[in-house]
């Protein structure tokens, strides 16, 4: 069973982190990830195009970079939805400078203002991981998205090769968290990204939550060996 004050405790405590490190959240990015995000974000732009979505939502779209990038199949609606205010603060000023038009909408996953069947595409880079309820959170979607539209997921997982598998978490265990902290000069935030990372389910686990939640899989594809992930699914 779920237990409420525990997600509600989660929200505000993952919301607190995020405004936090807001204003040097896509610096350090950059940093951490060499800037490898900025293709993977680009990839789920031209896996979606061929569906031509005229109603677009970016869930946890944090400081909008995807939203920038879904701009770019010009959308008749575009909505850039977060939890956080200061992380939309952001992104409201990186889009008004592209001269983007977008909704910016707070509010968590797993309660959101939308109608039922509203959207053709929703996206969610980097922030199913956030969800206080991953099982809500994704309700909440599959309610939103309307039947025939996909949903599409970015998140990090584990490389499946040995090798790379242990680079991969000597890299995460010991070299993030340091320099997350030395950059971002908050104690917690990328240790939490460590630890949710590893925790975190992919591939198939992630596949049998999706369709457990009512989604049609589409498309699992692997990015960069497995350091993240890509769910496309569908609501029939």
């Amino acid at each position: 069973m779920s237990d409420p004050i525990a997600e509600e405790k989660k929200t505000n405590d993952v919301v607190e982190m995020f405004n936090d490190i807001a204003p040097t959240y896509d610096k350090i990015n950059r940093r951490l990830s060499f800037s490898v995000d900025v293709i993977w974000r680009r990839k789920l732009r031209r896996a979606v195009r061929k569906f031509n979505p005229q109603q677009i939502l970016d869930m946890s779209a944090g400081t909008g970079d995807l939203t920038l990038e879904l701009s770019k199949l010009h959308p008749v609606k575009l909505v850039a939805a977060d939890p956080s205010e200061k992380m939309l603060v952001i992104a409201e000023m990186k889009l008004s400078k592209a001269l983007v038009m977008a909704e910016l909408v707070k509010c968590s996953a797993e309660e959101t203002p939308f109608a039922s069947n509203e959207f053709d595409l929703i996206t969610c880079s980097f922030g199913v991981r956030n969800f206080a309820s991953l099982e809500k959170g994704l309700k909440e979607m599959h309610r939103i998205l309307a039947p025939g539209g996909h949903f599409v997921i970015l998140e990090f997982g584990m490389p499946t090769g040995f090798f790379w598998r242990n680079i991969y978490r000597f890299y995460f265990n010991n070299i993030l968290p340091l320099r997350g902290r030395r950059l971002s000069r908050h104690n917690s935030a990328y240790t939490y990204l460590n630890q949710t990372v590893q925790k975190f389910p992919y591939g198939k686990d992630m596949e049998k939550i999706l369709a457990d939640c009512g989604f049609e899989i589409v498309r699992t594809k692997k990015l960069s060996g497995g350091i993240a992930w890509m769910y496309v699914v569908s609501k029939i």
